[in-house]
């Protein structure tokens, strides 16, 4: 390429810019992957040749997807060790023979003794981390774009338009549906991330300390899925019928500090995300590990925020039955029960907006029993059958968790906004785009690796 352009540039006398020139960062990029490409498998034969565990059963070729392209180089091969075979090894044998499941014993990378004791089959992948055929850097990449575009189609374009690696859509699916299920079995053992925040001078100036705060939030959406996943499951519609299925959303986190309007600043990169499609009961187990993981047990204050909803309430007895846990019911959710039971009492129509506005002053400032006292009060002469004391039966049963002012004296959240936007972001955004209908499992697993990404971890 260098040629060329110097070519170009004597044939000019350097009195007019050759044609070459246009384009001219593109091309150099080709030319310099091209380069680097070759570089990358010179150096990894030559390690591939090193006898580390003495001498090897023999060297093979692969192809590893790499974001300088595809790579091919050889390898060290450590075979299984040939040992002495007891009998009870021997009738294994047998009966996984008769199971049609040897063939899984001999598959690549198998746990087994091996020659020269060996780790594995090819040190030299899992030296440099090789997973699903890729380099770690090329799996973060494509993950990434498996998340963050409309589809898997569009997907994969996205990281040939980056990165000038082809990897075909069937393909780039299948293997971003594996992360995914790796991103989701991942969950069941959160890393251990109690972290001590960096806060900027800047923000130490303009906000105040409180006592450093665990918050744990969760929520439950829907996801469209095909009919096969639907069929059997009872719908919100008037059919009965469903149309999505629910997955669970957790978020934990910590605060330290509050701005000026006393709500919590959180910490910097000290929040994590989960998405499930288990149970409410499995998941509130993974929401606790998680929990642990951020500092669950030691000396942070602890709050749970999320709805009314009955599963909710129900991790929140089982999985963290500490004492010391203040369970928040959102503010904003009783605010709709709230306006539906002033629209259904009020007669006169204009004065449904003053009525709401003064009720929910006195939610914010006072607390769910303070707002049943005043609607009673003023509703005195209300049948005991209207709808209206319907809604507010929500606000009623809740009241214990709706202390809404004594939350913010004490600088704690009182809306469970940071849950509902982890919604948008790990799930709506990816799986709930128009005219999608997914497998149940697959939309999950795409969801844990979301989540992954959103709790700043590396791929799966």
């Amino acid at each position: 390429m260098l040629a060329e352009i110097t070519e170009a540039y004597a044939e000019s006398d350097g009195s007019s810019i050759p044609e070459l020139i246009g384009g001219l960062d593109e091309r150099l990029e080709k030319a310099m992957r091209a380069d680097a490409l070759a570089l990358f498998e010179r150096v990894m034969s030559t390690f591939g040749k090193a006898e580390s565990y003495g001498t090897p059963s023999g060297f093979k070729e692969v192809t590893v997807c790499t974001t300088l392209g595809y790579a091919h180089y050889s390898r060290a091969y450590y075979a299984p060790s040939t040992g002495r075979r007891t009998r009870q090894m021997r009738r294994a044998d047998e009966r996984l023979k008769l199971k049609a499941e040897k063939r899984e014993r001999r598959k690549r990378g198998g746990i087994y003794p091996r020659h020269g004791g060996a780790p594995c089959a090819f040190p030299l992948d899992a030296a440099i981390d090789i997973t699903d055929g890729m380099t770690p850097a090329m799996r973060d990449k494509m993950q990434r774009a498996a998340c963050m575009t409309g589809s898997f189609a569009e997907g994969s374009s996205t990281v040939k338009l980056f990165t000038g690696v082809d990897i075909p859509a069937a393909t780039f699916r299948r293997k971003a549906l594996v992360a995914g299920e790796r991103a989701a079995d991942a969950q069941e053992t959160p890393l251990m991330r109690i972290l001590s925040p960096f806060l900027p001078a800047w923000l130490l100036s303009v906000t105040v300390a409180v006592t450093p705060t665990l918050y744990i939030m969760l929520d439950g959406t829907g996801v469209p899925c095909v009919r096969k996943d639907t069929e059997g499951v009872k719908g919100k519609g008037e059919d009965g019928k469903a149309r999505t299925r629910e997955v669970k959303v957790g978020v934990v986190g910590t605060y330290r500090r509050i701005d000026a309007n006393g709500r919590p600043v959180r910490d910097p990169l000290c929040e994590s995300h989960i998405v499930s499609m288990k149970d409410a009961s499995a998941f509130g187990t993974l929401l606790r590990r998680l929990a642990f993981s951020r500092g669950y047990g030691t000396d942070f204050r602890i709050q749970i925020v999320g709805d009314g909803a009955e599963w909710i309430a129900n991790i929140v007895r089982t999985a963290f039955p500490d004492k010391d846990v203040i369970f928040t019911n959102d503010f904003f959710h009783a605010c709709e029960y709230l306006h539906a039971a002033v629209t259904l009492a009020e007669k006169d129509v204009a004065n449904i907006a003053k009525v709401y506005k003064a009720a929910k002053s006195i939610l914010y400032r006072f607390g769910g029993a303070s707002l049943i006292k005043h609607m009673r009060k003023r509703y005195a002469t209300l049948d005991a059958n209207h709808e209206a004391w319907g809604k507010l039966g929500y606000i009623d049963d809740r009241c214990d968790h709706m202390k809404y002012g004594e939350y913010r004296k004490q600088g704690l959240y009182i809306g469970s906004g940071l849950v509902e936007s982890a919604c948008r972001t790990d799930v709506a955004r990816r799986c709930k785009q128009s005219g999608m209908h997914w497998r149940f499992k697959n939309a999950a697993s795409m969801c844990a690796l979301v989540a992954r990404f959103r709790s700043k971890l590396p791929a799966a």
